[in-house]
């Protein structure tokens, strides 16, 4: 009987996730509103939502860790994180990153200015070559420009600061993505301040939830796939997605 005794209570402490309730797994992030936002119990925003009934569909939790949007990723390479939301897809990522399917967001890469900006209007790729640009370490945004070393680029280490920045006057045009500088944008009320470049790119970014190789979530990464699916096809993707977009 002590002998059970022994092995039960040793079950309990190895497998703490199965013995106790649901398994909990890390999410790794930064904020980027609306996809996470910083709120007065932590991050909360879409992704965080999406999450939640991911979470109570697959039945299990969600532990939110935030980090610069480059230590993130080096964590899921390193297997210190299990899962991240708002992923672009890269062939550099992929090596230890799976990416579940479908996507459920896509944005457009976008360049921005201050609206006093003297010098010619940027209209084309080429003219990007003129200017300091401000951008997110880490992030995807579409190509030749992720790999062009030609340009000026200067790597800060989130949104929220490179925005500032970009206020400030810090350099001459930054690079984000329309569905979060757009919405930053309007809930800082800078309008009139800041404004998109004539040039814009004409290519899509599909965010995607990825997990890491090393994760033991990763022998669910179909069921969660699966669960995301069912979630766009019956309409609670809509839902969430009303709470931070306007329907109009």
């Amino acid at each position: 009987m002590r002998y059970m005794l022994l092995v039960f209570l040793l079950a309990i402490f190895s497998f703490p996730g199965s013995a106790f309730g649901k398994e909990t797994y890390t999410v790794v992030t930064d904020y980027w509103p609306p996809f996470r936002i910083q709120n007065p119990y932590g991050i909360g925003g879409i992704d965080m939502e999406l999450l939640s009934v991911i979470g109570k569909r697959m039945h299990i939790d969600f532990e939110t860790k935030r980090a610069p949007w480059a230590r993130c990723l080096i964590d899921m390479e390193h297997g210190k994180a299990d899962i991240m939301t708002g992923l672009a897809r890269t062939p550099e990522r992929e090596k230890y990153i799976a990416y579940t399917s479908p996507e459920y967001f896509t944005c457009s890469p976008a360049f921005y200015e201050r609206a006093d900006r003297k010098g010619k209007p940027v209209t084309t790729y080429e003219q990007l070559r003129e200017l300091t640009i401000g951008y997110t370490r880490g992030s995807a945004y579409f190509e030749p420009f992720d790999s062009d070393m030609q340009l000026n680029k200067i790597a800060i280490k989130d949104e929220g600061l490179m925005l500032k920045m970009m206020q400030e006057g810090r350099w001459d045009v930054m690079i984000g993505t329309d569905c979060q500088v757009d919405y930053d944008i309007r809930r800082k009320n800078l309008e009139t301040t800041l404004r998109k470049v004539p040039y814009q790119p004409d290519v899509h970014i599909e965010l995607y939830i990825g997990i890491s190789r090393k994760s033991p979530l990763i022998e669910r990464k179909d069921e969660l796939g699966e669960v995301l699916q069912g979630i766009i096809d019956d309409g609670t993707m809509d839902v969430i997605l009303g709470h931070y977009f306007s329907t109009d």
